[in-house]
């Protein structure tokens, strides 16, 4: 039935993004949102962990590919939440793998966006959160290191990166890094002493990453709201109680003709 094939919201990025289904204690990410677009669009995971914003970048044409209609106006939303990996400056053979300096990020966020805007999609930034660089550090026990192997301060400036290309494109950007700092009330000079070198005395960040990288049931919480407060100020019309859903409300059928009243007007259209 073509006017079942429903609309798409992509969520991209790394691991934060792959995880965020499988949280408990009450909030996960990615269910949240589907449930707010129920019957209006599908929410579509393509998280993949420990990429970087080289990999997004050769990735995001090919899912594209598998994901347009032959109209390119069926992908409505796309986030693109990459940086966590880039940012990584730890002495080993795998952070070749994974970091990318911060000019390098933002060509490649650019060149993500164009690709997005070209496909008639509506692009959402998502900025790299803070990390608990004390926990990190313990996290990467395999992969020893005599410096931070990322710091907050680092984190904001491709933060900042992420924001500019944004800015540049009139497109959506959500501040997780401010939104984070902001949560917890800390200035932004007391997350970059946060190396995980020393003690830090305004205390731990492990209720938003218990890990130190990755995001807690509380911190995906923050990360949804900033998202869909981002969508209804930047994308209005894709608000979630402006999308009419698919299929009539079930008291409007009619149990003599169900073949006329099942569809919505605009789901034969589709």
């Amino acid at each position: 039935m073509p006017g079942l094939r429903y609309d798409k919201f992509i969520l991209f990025g790394d691991s934060i993004t792959q995880f965020s289904n499988s949280q408990q204690d009450g909030f996960a990410f990615q269910p949240a949102i589907q449930d707010l677009y129920q019957r209006k669009l599908d929410v579509i995971n393509r998280g993949y962990s420990g990429y970087n914003s080289n990999h997004a970048r050769e990735i995001l044409p090919e899912i594209l590919k598998a994901e347009l209609n032959s109209a390119k106006d069926n992908v409505k939303l796309l986030t693109i939440f990459f940086g966590t990996n880039d940012a990584f400056q730890i002495e080993d053979e795998t952070n070749k793998v994974q970091s990318v300096e911060v000019e390098k990020y933002k060509e490649n966020l650019n060149a993500m966006v164009e690709l997005a805007l070209a496909n008639n999609i509506k692009p959402v930034i998502v900025g790299p959160g803070i990390h608990d660089c004390k926990r990190v550090r313990l996290f990467f026990t395999d992969r020893p290191t005599e410096k931070a192997p990322v710091t907050n301060k680092r984190l904001l400036d491709y933060s900042n990166a992420a924001k500019e290309v944004a800015a540049k494109h009139k497109v959506a950007f959500v501040d997780t890094w401010n939104a984070f700092r902001e949560y917890g009330g800390w200035t932004e000079q007391q997350l970059f002493d946060a190396t995980g070198l020393g003690e830090w005395e305004v205390g731990t960040l492990e209720h938003l990453v218990p890990d130190g990288v990755h995001f807690s049931p509380l911190a995906y919480k923050i990360l949804y709201e900033k998202l869909i407060e981002a969508i209804d100020k930047n994308y209005p019309e894709l608000n979630a109680d402006k999308l009419p859903e698919k299929l009539s409300y079930w008291r409007d059928l009619d149990p003599s003709n169900y073949k006329n009243l099942i569809f919505n007007k605009g789901d034969l259209d589709n």
